[in-house]
């Protein structure tokens, strides 16, 4: 698929329609967010380690990239 073609965003949220993990996810166009909401006054602990797990194991499975350079924490 050539890069800014019309169909490359539609490809790919099709492409990632299974991606789920155990927090918020936010699919737009060729990106996507991980996020929680985590209440440090109840003494929650954030698990943003085992979410991006399930998104690598997820993004391996599928034959999928995560460009770490791109990638924050």
């Amino acid at each position: 698929m050539p890069q800014g073609s019309l169909l490359g965003p539609l490809t790919f949220i099709v492409l990632i329609d299974d991606l789920n993990t155990d927090c918020m996810n936010h699919k737009f166009v060729d990106d996507t967010t991980l996020s929680e909401c985590i209440d440090t006054d109840k003494g929650q602990a954030s698990q943003m380690d085992v979410n991006v797990t399930q998104l690598l194991n997820w993004s391996s499975n599928n034959h999928m990239n995560v460009n770490l350079k791109k990638t924050k924490k």
